[in-house]
């Protein structure tokens, strides 16, 4: 969805009725666990509602006037895809946490899951991007009004996320590279389709946060990356993000532990593994897989580096496979 660019400049920048004060849990210091959940999973719970209140119907193709020179990203998954489409001069602001390539830190904050509609409009974008799922409508539905042409872009599944980068790349006028992207990212799919084959999927849960554990459920964005990768999913008849009990991870068969890791959170899944709620029963004997949070958990571009080393690491017995599974104890 997105609201035509509006003609009357003298509009552009007037955001009434926000404050612009972003509603997010600040990230923890350096070097120390956080006392909750990270922002990974924030954004995940977050999705979840916004997904499950609207689910998507496909949108026509975004077709600007003017090739866009001022771009600003909501999310840090659609930061990914703009440099990826070789457009990161573009971007005049970026959300909070879009800390990838190296290159966007650079680039000036304008708030995280509930951006400050004031700031973007002060950056006078020719184009805003934002997720259906992972932001707050009320400042983008804020800025559509006031007249900025905004693409709402869907996260919910891989073929969501090569649905975003064709549709960015319309938006950005880059079309071919959009295209020769997505059927790159496709292919990469497909093999890891052929990797796991019709082999034994391992029984496995991937947890989102330690403490108290909370699972990936069905019909999440998470679900389809664990289920592609060729696992199957012990909580995917629970919907979105259940907490599971100690009692559950120790009776269940569970056979592989998917841990989305950080330099925040690691610690905390660690002593979990070593004395809290992973160290007893089928959770202590199951297999430990650490996957890059950031990767795993951005319906951008390095998701697919994420499935691809899953699928290596849930299935070592294939020609291809790394078995170099690290089991943490």
């Amino acid at each position: 969805m997105h609201a035509p660019r509006n003609s009357e400049r003298s509009r552009r920048g007037r955001v009434p009725g926000l404050s612009g004060r972003a509603a997010e849990p600040l990230p923890p210091p350096a070097g120390k666990s956080p006392p909750a959940a990270p922002y990974a999973l924030t954004f995940l719970l977050g999705a979840l509602a916004a997904a499950l209140a609207c689910r998507a119907e496909q949108e026509p193709r975004f077709e600007p006037s003017v090739e866009p020179r001022r771009v600003v990203s909501l999310a840090p998954n659609l930061t990914e895809i703009v440099f990826a489409l070789g457009a990161g001069r573009s971007l005049v602001g970026v959300s909070e946490y879009s800390d990838y390539p190296p290159e966007a830190r650079a680039i000036p904050r304008v708030g995280g899951l509930e951006v400050s509609a004031e700031k973007v409009a002060s950056l006078r974008p020719d184009l805003v991007l934002a997720t259906r799922e992972g932001n707050a409508p009320g400042p983008v539905s804020a800025l559509s009004s006031a007249g900025f042409s905004v693409l709402v872009l869907p996260t919910g599944s891989l073929d969501a996320v090569l649905d975003s980068v064709r549709r960015t790349g319309d938006a950005l006028g880059r079309r071919e590279q959009a295209e020769r992207l997505a059927e790159s990212l496709s292919a990469r799919r497909a093999a890891v389709r052929a990797l796991v084959g019709k082999g034994p999927r391992p029984k496995a849960i991937l947890l989102v946060w330690p403490d108290p554990p909370q699972a990936a459920g069905g019909g999440t964005f998470l679900d389809d990356v664990l289920t592609e990768a060729g696992a199957e999913n012990l909580v995917r008849n629970r919907p979105g993000w259940p907490v599971v009990s100690g009692e559950y991870l120790t009776a269940a068969p569970v056979e592989v532990l998917v841990l989305p890791a950080s330099a925040a959170n690691r610690p905390a899944f660690e002593r979990a593994l070593t004395s809290g709620g992973l160290s007893r029963g089928a959770a202590r004997r199951a297999r430990v897989v650490w996957v890059d949070e950031s990767a795993i958990t951005r319906p951008g571009p390095r998701v697919f580096d994420a499935l691809e080393k899953l699928a290596r690491e849930l299935h070592p017995e294939t020609e291809h496979g790394t078995g170099n599974t690290e089991h943490a104890r």
